[in-house]
């Protein structure tokens, strides 16, 4: 096997489940971590991040070490969620009660087959006599809930630092000792729900069905309140909790009351790099290279040369910069890079994989975009190809004067609201949602930094691009993202390739 056949293993999907054979050797701590699983009795923690960020790993993660320690954890999805059909009344009300039945009956369905070990003596009879059919609803959940408490783990039985340095991994993990003492361990018993991918329980384009989401979320509330034994974990995708809290219809309320359980997973260049390096580093090792710097086992020279550029970047910075905070992508760029290397059938991937690597890359990341956003604005894509003719850095009043012609080239909506040319409030409306999917973000200067700038994306002020900071956005200079501007020259090219045979043929006929 060559070098590059070992480093593949590590990027072939970047998903929860490709990794799932060597996550324990893999896995990277987000700096939220402590807050995450350090979770107080009958409290519960929405975790919130883009997609491709790496949710599904951190709960994967924390099931994988809990069930290692005999403590009671269910992961469970969507597709697991045992349920009747839908109550024809959409009210949050209805929903919620509906929903706390079927989250409890999906519990014991769920214990019987993944907690079955847990399952003995005073146990067994209570899973056996909640799995009973014609149960008044009053006595199903009351025996749901001291089956719960029956299998969860006492504190005292827990052994605290032993936990955390387990879910800490490669980190260090003082002050997660520290948190799980004070928090996790601090009275009663313990018993981990983590609930991923909740996104897919509706249809998030649809007003509607944003109450299903709120209403399981209520309901796993409801159940924390009432069994402390509960530590509840829900992951959830920003693009989806941005609906949640400024489109539900009237719920507005239960946005105060779940914000402050919110906890944003954010990867940093920190991260970012950390992540990159841990999977290099194990596939250096698989190839027989464990006592080197990684970079060198797979790459040409110590820097390379953008695409499309002469400017030089180091390896690690090139791959976290063209990322978009996100892991998943930045293991994906490397896996194209492994691709374009084969392909040419070179040893190290160079300076000209990665250009041939980021045409791929950069169309997936538009791809990516339009999956994800299309529920919001159907001409997404349409919208990011009208930026073939822009420069990828700006000031406001340019950028500007671009938004306000780029509702007349089609019938254009976002989330409901028609968009029309040459109007302001319009044209920071595109901004705002180009904004949110990290096409384009705001440079502002700052004297703290090394660079002398930095970037607001849009988990850093999610109001930034908004009318009533007019001001504020003028002050600043608008990029497009690197991982889009490959695609972009792409279309600016095939845009030429056509005009070019038009004006043959108009020439032809003279």
């Amino acid at each position: 096997m060559s070098a590059l056949d070992h480093l593949l293993k590590y990027v072939r999907t970047g998903t929860s489940e490709g990794d799932r054979p060597f996550l324990g050797e893999i896995f990277i701590v987000p700096s939220q971590f402590e807050q995450l699983c350090a979770i107080e009795p009958g409290g519960m923690r929405v975790l919130v991040g883009n997609k491709g960020i790496g949710k599904s790993a951190v709960v994967e993660w924390i099931d994988t070490v809990a069930k290692s320690k005999n403590l009671p954890c269910l992961l469970i999805r969507p597709d697991n969620i045992s349920s009747k059909d839908t109550p024809a009344s959409l009210d949050i009300g209805s929903l919620k009660r509906f929903y706390y039945e079927v989250l409890l009956r999906t519990l014991g369905a769920q214990i019987g087959s993944q907690l079955k070990g847990l399952l003995k003596g005073p146990a067994a009879k209570l899973h056996s006599e909640a799995r009973q059919q014609g149960l008044a609803e009053e006595d199903f959940i009351q025996k749901s809930l001291e089956l719960i408490t029956a299998i969860s783990l006492p504190v005292t039985k827990i052994n605290g630092v032993q936990l955390a340095k387990d879910l800490a991994g490669t980190n260090s993990p003082n002050s997660l000792i520290k948190a799980v003492n004070s928090q996790l361990l601090s009275s009663g018993n313990v018993f981990y729900l983590l609930i991923d991918d909740t996104d897919q329980l509706a249809a998030p384009d649809q007003p509607a069905h944003l109450n299903r989401i709120w209403a399981l979320l209520l309901a796993v509330r409801r159940l924390t309140g009432e069994c402390n034994a509960v530590r509840a974990i829900v992951s959830l995708r920003s693009s989806v909790w941005t609906r949640l809290t400024s489109e539900s219809q009237g719920q507005r309320d239960q946005t105060d009351h779940m914000r402050g359980l919110m906890i944003p997973l954010l990867a940093d260049d920190k991260l970012m790099e950390s992540i990159i390096r841990k999977r290099l580093e194990s596939a250096a090792r698989d190839a027989g290279k464990p006592r080197v710097d990684p970079y060198t086992v797979f790459f040409k020279d110590q820097s390379m040369t953008l695409p499309k550029s002469d400017e030089r970047r180091t390896w690690d910075t090139f791959i976290s910069k063209s990322a978009r905070e996100r892991p998943r992508d930045a293991i994906q760029l490397i896996k194209n890079m492994v691709d374009a290397a084969k392909r040419g059938n070179v040893p190290l991937i160079g300076s000209n994989e990665a250009g041939e690597a980021m045409q791929v890359y950069s169309s997936e990341r538009v791809d990516d975009v339009v999956n994800e956003f299309s529920l919001d604005c159907k001409s997404i894509r349409e919208i990011i190809n009208t930026f073939a003719d822009f420069v990828f850095e700006s000031d406001f009043e340019s950028l500007r004067r671009h938004l306000r012609t780029v509702p007349s080239i089609a019938s254009i909506q976002i989330r409901g609201a028609q968009l029309r040319p040459d109007v302001d409030d319009d044209a920071v409306a595109i901004l705002r949602l180009l904004h949110e999917t990290g096409f384009m973000n705001p440079r502002i200067v700052d004297n703290t930094m090394t660079r002398k700038f930095r970037h607001i994306l849009f988990h850093d002020d999610s109001n930034f691009a908004k009318l009533a900071n007019w001001n504020v956005m003028q002050g600043a200079r608008w990029e497009i993202h690197p991982a889009f501007r490959t695609y972009l020259i792409g279309v600016k090219q095939a845009q030429l390739a056509k005009r070019v045979p038009a004006k043959l043929s108009g020439l032809t006929k003279r």
